[in-house]
């Protein structure tokens, strides 16, 4: 194996080694409050135990984004005959390609919910919240929020609930193992002397165990390291069967 392929290969061990320490901690941090009890006082410093807070809702407010439809491009319809030529030495389009582009690209709209509460303390809070807890967040409407380690991780209103944890702290771990990943795959893995249905069967068997964990969002960062493992050890297969070769043909 060449050295660049060996520096791929360490280079992204690395990555998906950091996103792994850096998502253990947040990971950690959520598993434990999800297995946690209700303080039954006030905690003690150090206490791992959930603080319910009366809260009242102040205001709730909406607001929306637009991206590209995912169905887009649409089936092409047939070219117009081009516009007559304008006599003259300069010719100017008819009207703005960059803006007819635009106007005829398919949008679709994503609402977002806002969410002001004010605790106990006085203090206000917002949240991005989801439709279900939105509906009953009316001002003046009361509910519960559940304070862990002095930060409030979750909305209680009604029988609705809506978790309140960064997705940086999880995401950006993910994102840090998974560039690993793509190193290892795309510069290390020699896919030239892979066969076609391995390579195609290792990206489907990737995207479905994504599917699955996906369905459990604090194990995302695993992803990575459950990918990179039977990858790595591939690797080394290839590797000493390509020495054996090699030797062999000598």
């Amino acid at each position: 194996m060449t050295r660049a392929r060996w520096v791929a290969v360490v280079t992204g061990l690395a990555f998906i080694a950091g996103g792994i320490v850096l998502g253990a901690g947040p990971y950690g941090d959520r598993r434990a409050f999800e297995g946690a009890a209700y303080c039954a006082t006030s905690p003690a410093a150090g206490d791992d135990c959930i603080v319910r807070v009366r809260m009242t809702v102040v205001s709730r407010s909406t607001y929306t984004t637009e991206d590209p439809d995912p169905n887009w491009p649409p089936a092409q319809p047939p070219q117009p005959p081009p516009p007559p030529p304008i006599p003259g030495p300069f010719r100017v389009a008819p009207g703005a390609p960059q803006a007819r582009i635009l106007a005829a690209l398919p949008m679709s709209a994503t609402t977002h919910y806002k969410v002001t509460v004010r605790t106990e303390d006085g203090k206000a809070h917002t949240f991005k919240v989801d439709g279900g807890i939105y509906d009953l967040a009316k001002p003046g409407a009361t509910g519960l929020a559940e304070v862990w380690h002095g930060r409030i991780a979750r909305l209680r209103i009604g029988a609705h609930s809506d978790d309140q944890w960064s997705y940086w702290s999880l995401g950006g771990a993910w994102l840090v193992g998974w560039l690993g990943v793509m190193l290892v795959v795309g510069l290390g893995l020699p896919l030239a002397r892979v066969p076609v249905g391995a390579v195609i069967g290792g990206w489907w068997g990737g995207n479905v165990l994504f599917l699955v964990i996906h369905t459990w969002h604090p194990a995302l960062w695993l992803v990575p390291l459950l990918i990179a493992g039977p990858l790595f050890l591939f690797r080394v297969s290839t590797t000493v069967r390509g020495g054996r070769r090699y030797r062999s043909a000598w």
